[in-house]
């Protein structure tokens, strides 16, 4: 996670936690605070149409927006310059509508009309009570997610990254505070998920960004550092490996796509090779979906190496 978000490459060189970094987190914060205050007082679609409007003001002036730029490029090659900046500013129009859907999280929660569950394949009764791995990819309001496992009426917990910013990690807590769902930080997911599972709870976790440490797993055609970890626990404890998507339909407006249980291939032995391969049919799913509304993902760390920006391509038959 970024320790700061406004300040340039700059302030990653001062002291951690000194105090010109607690300042810059505090103007950070205050900003952040006064942009929530706004969108807390505004009906649910204003501060939705007012986030839009600022994503895709300040966003494109961002640090990040070159990763925003140079990850659309990978996954759309063919595509002409004016059409990957304009899917870009998309992108961050999408996560200004998340940012400023934040203070009114519990509300649309609890809205059946405006946040709608597809379950065409009767995923739900198949399930049962029984716990499962759900994954989601960062599209529409991700933060929506975690609402179609709650309606199942199962327990979930939830893997979430800490903001390094103590103020803008108080305003996230603030949003979760009246959720139907607990989180789990990503330091303790490697204990913590096993823990929840064997106590019969559900997982959800987003595996689509940049990983370190995670394997090198094909995306777009390139390799992409990816955790496995999820897909090996799944195939250890034998439980469903669900992928789901939020899609935002209009303005605030959304229905959460419930897809089949991704199967492990029964001709792979190997342990390691099968959770590989459960994480490329994944992948090519996010894709897919990817593929399907561009504007709506956003990813703005790097999500390949610098050799496979540059144009080495991994064969997606690669077993590890």
């Amino acid at each position: 996670m970024a320790r700061h978000f406004l300040f340039g490459n700059w302030a990653e060189r001062i002291a951690p936690e000194g105090a010109l970094e607690r300042g810059l987190w505090a103007i950070e914060g205050g900003l952040a605070g006064l942009v929530w205050r706004t969108t807390a007082a505004l009906p649910l679609e204003r501060a939705s149409e007012l986030g839009a409007r600022l994503g895709r003001l300040f966003g494109p002036r961002s640090r990040k927006h070159a990763h925003v730029l140079a990850n659309l490029r990978i996954a759309f090659p063919d595509w002409p310059r004016a059409k990957v900046e304009e899917t870009a500013a998309e992108s961050w129009a999408n996560l200004g509508r998340m940012i400023a859907e934040l203070p009114h999280l519990g509300e649309l929660a609890r809205d059946c009309e405006r946040v709608r569950i597809e379950d065409p394949a009767g995923i739900a009764q198949r399930l049962g009570l029984r716990p499962a791995i759900f994954v989601t990819a960062h599209l529409g309001n991700w933060n929506l997610a975690p609402v179609a496992v709650a309606r199942l009426g199962l327990p979930l917990t939830v893997i979430y990254r800490k903001q390094t910013n103590p103020r803008l990690e108080a305003l996230f807590q603030r949003a979760r505070r009246d959720l139907p769902w607990r989180h789990l930080e990503v330091e303790e997911a490697a204990r913590g998920m096993i823990r929840e599972l064997e106590g019969g709870r559900s997982v959800g976790l987003l595996p689509d960004q940049r990983f370190e440490g995670g394997e090198l797993v094909p995306f777009f055609g390139r390799p992409a550092p990816t955790p496995t970890a999820p897909a090996r626990i799944a195939l250890k404890l034998g439980l469903p490996f669900v992928p789901g998507r939020v899609v935002r339909e209009a303005g605030c407006r959304f229905r959460i796509e419930i897809h089949p249980p991704l199967e492990p291939d029964p001709s792979i032995g190997d342990p390691r090779a099968r959770a590989f391969a459960l994480t490329l049919a994944l992948n090519r799913l996010f894709e897919r979906w990817i593929r399907e509304r561009p504007g709506e993902w956003l990813c703005a760390k790097r999500r390949w190496p610098r050799e496979a920006r540059e144009g080495t391509v991994l064969r997606a038959e690669l077993r590890p």
